[in-house]
């Protein structure tokens, strides 16, 4: 035989007999499984915002996300209810038994008032008195004779929850004039049009057509909330229990992490880290 035509049949022969190149399986997302929520009003759109960005990431993972208050979190995750509680305060120490709390993120109230207003900051105890019809005149407070026109949220809000306990102490407020915005935008286009109106709105609901004043001597911005001076602030928790899945502390830490801290400030809030 020619050995010129043998050595490419040979060369031939052995290329046949490589195993062909796999290209490997796509990888399946390890996440999967149903999670469910249940408590504060203030942190239920929080999480549901998150709880989007969470999907996206793992598609197989589903959510119900219910409010009912902060107690009902706190029970749901005793009772085992509810995967994830969530908590618009601190917890006793009978409610915190056997609870892992997570702080998420701070809520921050700012009250604000008219541009036009030369009032620049109130007491917590000013504060109080304007809504409980103390105080009717902007003058009893260094400002114009102008009478005070308090502005309050509808009661399912969040934020007149927080600003029922932390500035009115639970008590109703009773100020003669007073109004009630139906939304945070409701409420800063109140304000913004009435020059003696006062209203309150969360940190992210900041609008440049009204003045947010000092409570306390404090302004509120990110650097007062996190280190406690700014008094209207109140912590988000998320709460996990011995009957919480697995699947929840995935949650949780992304919610921790940069990417959920991001998504927090992108939203309005103070987030924790």
């Amino acid at each position: 035989m020619n050995k010129t035509l043998l050595l490419p049949l040979l060369m031939f022969s052995v290329a046949s007999c490589r195993p062909a190149t796999v290209s490997p399986a796509p990888t399946e997302d390890p996440l999967a499984g149903r999670l469910t929520f249940a408590g504060s009003t203030t942190v239920q759109p929080l999480v549901s915002q998150l709880a989007d960005d969470f999907r996206a990431m793992h598609p197989h993972v589903t959510m119900e996300i219910a409010a009912g208050g902060s107690a009902v979190g706190i029970q749901a995750v005793h009772d085992g209810t509810a995967d994830i509680g969530m908590a618009s305060r601190n917890l006793s120490p009978e409610e915190a038994s056997g609870i892992i709390l997570q702080k998420i993120a701070i809520d921050v109230l700012a009250i604000i008032v008219h541009p036009d207003n030369p009032v620049s900051g109130l007491t917590l105890e000013q504060l109080r008195d304007c809504y409980l019809g103390r105080i009717t005149n902007w003058r009893e407070l260094g400002g114009a004779d102008m009478p005070i026109l308090p502005v309050q949220r509808e009661t399912s809000s969040g934020s007149r929850g927080a600003f029922d306990e932390l500035v009115l102490e639970k008590q109703e407020a009773s100020a003669p004039n007073l109004v009630t915005a139906v939304t945070a935008g409701d409420m800063a286009a109140r304000v913004a049009g009435e020059p003696g109106a006062v209203g309150y709105v969360g940190f992210g609901n900041l609008d440049p057509a009204v003045k947010a004043l000092a409570i306390g001597g404090v302004v509120p911005n990110p650097a007062s909330a996190k280190d406690g001076s700014y008094p209207l602030i109140r912590p988000l928790f998320l709460l996990t229990g011995p009957l919480s899945q697995p699947l929840a502390q995935a949650f949780i830490d992304f919610v921790l992490g940069a990417e959920g801290q991001n998504r927090i400030q992108e939203l309005g809030w103070i987030p924790v880290r």
